[in-house]
């Protein structure tokens, strides 16, 4: 039975799926939504995520959304005591914590400075910039002088963050202040597959910023 993951391009945590399936192996089936037409609030899709968000995975009789989930379980299911995400606990409990990061502080620090205006043509509050430096500050402290988060070899959290990252490089923002943190996101970007996910949709979220200022 195959995977299949209802996405979009443009969404970081949607090519975080993706990137995560495929270094696992795990073949994934997928449908692009188009949020713009509301294809995400028609009432089938509704039945398979009532929160109508993206991605949303489907495997047989399970029909789930949040991307850092989705993520484990395809490692949990097809490939248990990958490197990506092991069984070890102490290991593990530490890429769930920078996994919670991820959505909890930095990605969701992205979202609140940059979405207002992109999508919305509001300015954001002057506290939300002051988010995302804090974000990417914890980020430098968590790094140190670690290649990856968990040591020197890469975990589904690396990966997440990676993808999540790549918001600072679409919209231009960069990553002045934090030499760790950009060093890092180019190490992620050198890791197998990340080209063959993220390209495009790196490349059609810089051309919407542009369509934008």
């Amino acid at each position: 039975m195959v995977v299949e993951l209802y996405h979009m391009d443009g969404s970081a945590p949607c090519r975080a799926v993706r990137l995560v399936a495929k270094h696992i192996g795990v073949p994934l089936e997928l449908h692009e939504v188009d949020l713009a037409t509301g294809q995400h609030l028609k009432p089938e899709f509704l039945k398979l995520n009532p929160q109508h968000t993206l991605p949303t995975m489907v495997d047989g009789d399970l029909s789930m959304g949040e991307s850092r989930a989705i993520c484990a379980y395809l490692v949990n299911k097809y490939a248990p005591g990958h490197a990506l995400y092991p069984t070890c606990s102490r290991k593990r409990a530490l890429i769930d914590r920078f996994l919670y990061f991820d959505v909890g502080t930095l990605y969701l620090a992205f979202a609140e400075f940059f979405y207002p205006k992109l999508f919305y043509g509001k300015e954001p509050e002057p506290e939300k910039a002051q988010k995302v430096k804090d974000a990417l500050g914890f980020l430098q402290e968590y790094l140190g002088d670690k290649d990856f988060l968990t040591g020197g070899e890469p975990s589904l959290a690396d990966l997440s963050i990676g993808c999540s990252l790549t918001v600072l490089e679409c919209t231009g923002y960069g990553f002045p202040g934090y030499p760790k943190v950009e060093a890092y996101y180019k190490r992620i970007t050198k890791l197998p597959h990340w080209h063959e996910v993220n390209d495009k949709g790196i490349t059609g979220f810089k051309q919407f910023v542009e369509s934008k200022k």
